[in-house]
């Protein structure tokens, strides 16, 4: 069973029976009803972070460019994002459907290639920005938004 700890800057993380996700692995199959079945409380730090557009352009910035990535066909469910004034950098964090098993989302955090980010990344499609390499680490309102859209 899957739950969401906070983390020592009160965003929310997954964890399985307790234990954290490893750090430094996408999120490709996270099932729905392990979303479903989470339950997901208020916490701090949830206004620093709007809705993004769907747009292809945002799409391409969230899918990787890995073998995974490239071989699924995917679908926003949900974007959030967050502009870091005044350096003028954007970081994002979204959900993908993935079409060919449709009851499987992947979890991506990408940010421009501006951004000072000292932990591993890999290239998306969109030349501009990466994909943190790392679990999803989000506010409240990401989970709560996704679960919603899950279910509603």
């Amino acid at each position: 069973m899957f739950t969401l700890i906070q983390n020592s800057s009160n965003a929310l993380q997954m964890a399985k029976n307790g234990k954290n996700v490893p750090p430094g692995l996408l999120q490709y199959k996270v099932k729905k009803d392990d979303i479903i079945n989470m339950d997901i409380r208020e916490h701090n730090g949830d206004n620093e972070w709007e809705f993004a557009e769907h747009s292809e352009t945002n799409l391409l910035r969230l899918i990787p460019n890995t073998k995974t990535g490239k071989a699924n066909k995917w679908k926003i469910v949900l974007i959030i994002k967050k502009e870091e004034v005044p350096a003028g950098y954007i970081c994002m964090k979204g959900v993908l459907q993935n079409q060919k098993q449709p009851n499987e989302f992947a979890l991506m955090t990408s940010i421009d290639k501006r951004v000072p980010y000292n932990y591993k990344k890999i290239d998306s499609m969109d030349n501009d920005y990466s994909i943190c390499r790392c679990k999803m680490i989000a506010p409240s309102k990401f989970w709560k938004e996704f679960k919603n859209r899950l279910l509603y």
